[in-house]
């Protein structure tokens, strides 16, 4: 069965023809690169590349994005000592009916349930972090953000929302550029 399926494979990649610009050819398919991109390269350069990665792959792998190594190491050691409290203590923080932010670790693919551990945040209703919480200004669609209390998790609330702060510049400067690269705006 795997020769027969081996060859139905060489077959089809064989005669694979497309016609897109940039489109993959069948060594790029059995040989595949993930695209690079540079922030710090040429600006002609970073809208090319991201036209070929946007128009061909569909993703791409960020490199030079400007979010300090510094941040994305507490980033790294604020979520695993999150991941490492007990389990009681991430359980109130547990997301419910009323609240789809918080920590979870019930979640469902295909009727399955995933072996992992999440903790959903978002910006807050009022698009401002400095307020509580549970501020009244801070209800959103989906809920409020729950963290954990500073004595289970020192400074986790506060490398996770810097973090996401980087995150959501680094968002907004890659759609401009994206957008730009593939001739929807300036980029």
């Amino acid at each position: 069965y795997r020769k027969n399926l081996a060859t139905k494979f060489e077959k089809s990649t064989a005669h694979l023809t497309m016609t897109p610009r940039n489109a993959a050819t069948a060594e790029d398919i059995t040989q595949p690169q993930i695209p690079l991109i540079d922030l710090h390269q040429p600006p002609h350069l970073l809208r090319q590349q991201l036209y070929a990665a946007c128009s061909t792959w569909g993703f791409f792998q960020l490199l030079n994005h400007d979010i300090p190594s510094s941040l994305l190491s507490q980033f790294r050691e604020a979520i695993s000592s999150f991941f490492s409290l007990p389990y009681e203590s991430k359980l109130k923080l547990k997301r419910n009916a009323n609240n789809s932010r918080g920590y979870f670790d019930d979640e469902l693919t295909k009727r399955r349930r995933d072996w992992k551990e999440c903790l959903d945040v978002g910006v807050p209703g009022s698009r401002d972090w400095s307020a509580g919480d549970d501020a009244d200004i801070n209800p959103c669609l989906d809920g409020r953000n729950r963290f954990p209390v500073e004595e289970e998790c020192p400074k986790f609330r506060e490398v996770v929302v810097r973090y996401f702060e980087e995150c959501a510049r680094l968002s907004n400067e890659l759609a401009v550029l994206m957008a730009g690269a593939l001739g929807g705006g300036e980029g």
